[in-house]
């Protein structure tokens, strides 16, 4: 079996990142997600170079599709060491990279992107802000300017986000071609307009008062200051307006003189200080009115957003800038001082048609200038040297999905642990893959979609019944869909001994447009818009054969993506279980830190809406535990085990992995992982298995009559070892979720 082809890396470089506050780094989590989805074969990977590492703490990770973020200097250090830092660094790892993306100007004396330059990678450069190439030369003395400009001559490519940049920039390359104009794109979720309820309700505003939003940085250059200015004279003609600013708090004395105005002005209840929200779209799904007054931007990307919202816009005109898509009267209303601010705002609140037609004119504008599917294609072509031009209507790449990019099953940076009591009664989940039977030594194949062996589950419920155990059934496609596996599933679900949820099989689930192989048998492998349509599909299938909607998710043969869990989250699912530790899927990428998850429970998102309840699998022996993530993949690989490694370090009791299942494991290795779990504290135990093993013949661990007795009574002998030796009891995996929601069943003792 092949290994999966190394991702192609981009490299992109700023100053400050999370947790210091930059509109350009929130810009490349959104691109980088929807980059993710166009080209999942490339990765991407972010150099912050002033930020410290140490302040960054974990609920700061907030985009699953940049791979690594690496800070470059864990505290603040001399200007000669930072720069020896980053050289050091570029030294190091440049050879991970196909192009490198300079998104702010981070290297003063131009040595590492000589260095990017002599090892043939691709040298792209933005300007956002006021960081044309002009600009950034007129910072270095006038001694200098002329290595500057040769320095600056090493980009391949040069991007300006606004009108006024790109011919700032043109001004100063030779060659036009090698000049960009991409805007920022743009992404609102397909359900925006079904926030505004509840956050009208969060703010507490009757539908006719007028909100007026502000969303950005509060710092001086934003000028909120002139909103506030402004609102007792909307409040003159509106009692009810109020003002929401939504942003960090930059520029600590200029808030505090916001607060002050406010007092003075006696607003305290009409200005609502909200503060940074890393999701904007309730927001301005819940206001009426966008109030924009900086006085400088790059581009001013939470304007288009708006717009996108369906919201009329009010902006200080900024020529270069804004006046190209805030045309004045029609796709919102601009203003060069406070009297010309304070007149916009009020034709807009006196007049709802008004800001009707305003707010639909700009919204087809956004939408068709600003989407973010357009803007990450034109980046990828860049990367690869092929720019593509300004609108390419006829290859335009698909819509974005929506999805969101704050959750991983696999990356560590997004998970914290369940709190389980340590002197709680051990729970053992059982989990059997409710799917079609297959030769597991052929090729896949979408006519395998035999399900009959769902009737035969009647045998284990025997055993099932004699320990009070309940099964989860993870349901794939198939047997949701074809009567021999719906019929026997149904009577079980509606007897209440069996559970159901959801199991991903991509070569049998529908829509079929991936070609079938082993690589794409791994739903992670797949672009994550067909992994989200098989997902969507795979679940309603099952709400219509059963009359519930599955909560609990697992990919098939675990192979799981980098957006699995933004699906999940998507979708309602409130807990995934398709990782088993120790046990990377073969030939489905995983970090390299998979090896140090282990099979506690832990949340998947930071706000903790998405649990995982993996496999129960460890590392047993003398040497588990002693350097587990470091020690397993030397053990654990191909090589080792055709060295013979791996059986000497089981043989000799240093160290093997045991996964909880009858299928391939001894009843003793069993008994031995779950002892060694109980022991390093672990209180959630899940049993796995296939549905089709209880008929002779349809897999690798049951091939005779005597084969299905022994798989049997290995439940039978596990429920009574779990019960007895660890005082442990059966249980559903919603009590795990939602602690003290299922009641929960006691182990009974063995039948008389």
């Amino acid at each position: 079996m092949s290994a999966p082809p190394a991702p192609v890396r981009i490299l992109h470089v700023l100053k400050f990142y999370r947790p210091d506050f930059t509109g350009e780094g929130v810009f490349l989590e959104r691109c980088s997600a929807v980059m993710q989805e166009q080209a999942p074969e490339v990765a991407h990977d972010l150099l912050v170079t002033r930020t410290p590492g140490e302040t960054v703490q974990p609920q700061d990770a907030a985009c699953s599709t940049l791979a690594r973020i690496i800070y470059l200097q864990r505290r603040p250090t001399g200007v000669l060491r930072h720069h020896l830092a980053l050289i050091g660094w570029f030294l190091r790892n440049l050879h991970r990279y196909a192009a490198v993306h300079v998104r702010t100007h981070a290297d003063w004396y131009f040595v590492t992107y000589l260095l990017t330059r002599l090892a043939g990678r691709r040298l792209v450069i933005s300007a956002t802000l006021d960081d044309s190439i002009p600009v950034l030369v007129s910072r270095y003395r006038p001694s200098f300017r002329a290595i500057a400009r040769r320095g600056f001559a090493l980009f391949h490519d040069y991007i300006g986000i606004s009108p006024r940049l790109q011919e700032e920039n043109l001004a100063a390359v030779a060659d036009p071609a090698r000049c960009h104009l991409i805007p920022c794109g743009i992404t609102i979720p397909a359900d925006a307009a079904s926030l505004r309820p509840a956050m009208r309700a969060r703010l507490g505003v009757a539908e006719q008062d007028p909100v007026l939003l502000f969303v950005g940085g509060l710092c001086e250059r934003k000028d909120p200051l002139a909103l506030i200015e402004a609102l007792p004279a909307v409040r003159a003609e509106a009692p009810g307006a109020r003002l929401v600013l939504v942003g960090p708090e930059l520029e600590p004395d200029y808030v505090a003189h916001l607060h002050a105005r406010v007092a003075a002005l006696g607003l305290a209840e009409a200005v609502l200080f909200a503060g940074r929200q890393d999701d904007p779209h309730p927001w301005f799904a819940g206001a009426d009115i966008l109030a924009f007054a900086s006085r400088l931007e790059g581009f001013g990307t939470v304007v288009p957003e708006a717009m996108a919202h369906g919201l009329p816009v009010v902006v200080r005109r900024l020529p270069g800038v804004n006046e190209d898509f805030v045309v004045d009267g029609e796709t919102g209303l601009a203003f060069t001082d406070q009297q010309g601010l304070i007149a916009a705002l009020l034709a807009l609140v006196r007049d709802p048609a008004l800001r009707r037609r305003i707010g639909e004119a700009a919204r087809g504008l956004a939408l068709a200038r600003f989407s973010m599917d357009e803007v990450a294609a034109r980046y990828l072509a860049v990367y690869r040297g092929q720019p593509r031009p300004a609108a390419a209507p006829a290859s335009a790449p698909p819509a974005p999905t929506g999805l969101g990019a704050g959750a991983s099953v696999l990356d560590r940076r997004f998970h914290s642990p369940v709190a389980i009591p340590p002197d709680s009664q051990p729970l053992l989940l059982t989990m059997v893959d409710a799917e079609e039977a297959f030769d597991w030594s052929r090729p896949f194949d979408r006519q395998n979609t035999d399900v009959r062996s769902m009737a035969a589950q009647a045998l284990a419920h025997r055993v099932f019944e004699r320990h009070g155990v309940r099964p989860l059934y993870l349901t794939d496609y198939p047997v949701a869909a074809l009567p021999d596996g719906r019929a026997p599933l149904r009577e079980l679900i509606a007897s209440g001994v069996a559970e159901v949820g959801a199991q991903l099989h991509p070569w049998v689930t529908p829509p079929f447009d991936e070609t079938v192989s082993d690589h794409n048998s791994f739903a992670g492998n797949l672009p994550t818009r067909l992994q989200l349509e098989k997902a969507r599909m795979l679940t309603a299938m099952i709400e219509e054969a059963f009359g519930t909607r599955p909560r609990i998710w697992r990919t098939g043969r675990f192979g799981v993506g980098v957006r699995t869990a933004d699906i999940l989250r998507a979708l309602g699912y409130a807990a995934d279980t398709s990782v088993m530790p120790f046990w990377p899927a073969e030939n489905c990428p995983a970090p390299a830190d998979f090896w140090r998850l282990s099979a506690q429970p832990y949340w998947l998102d930071h706000e903790r809406t998405l649990m995982e309840i993996p496999v129960a699998a460890a590392l047993v022996g003398r040497l588990a535990g002693r350097r587990d993530g470091s020690l397993a993949p030397l053990v654990f690989n191909r090589g080792a085990t055709r060295l013979g490694v791996t059986g000497v370090a089981a043989r000799f009791g240093l160290l093997e992995r045991i996964r909880l299942s009858p299928e391939g494991i001894t009843i003793e290795e069993a008994k031995r992982l779950a002892r060694a779990m109980h022991a390093a504290g672990h209180r959630v135990f899940v049993l796995t298995y296939h549905s089709p093993s209880l008929v002779p013949g349809n897999t690798p661990y049951v091939r005779t009559a005597r084969d299905l007795d022994a798989f049997l009574g290995w439940l039978d002998a596990f429920y009574a070892f779990f019960r007895e030796e660890l005082g442990g009891r059966p249980g559903s995996w919603e009590e795990v979720r939602w602690p003290g929601r299922a009641a929960g069943t006691t182990l009974r003792a063995a039948a008389d």
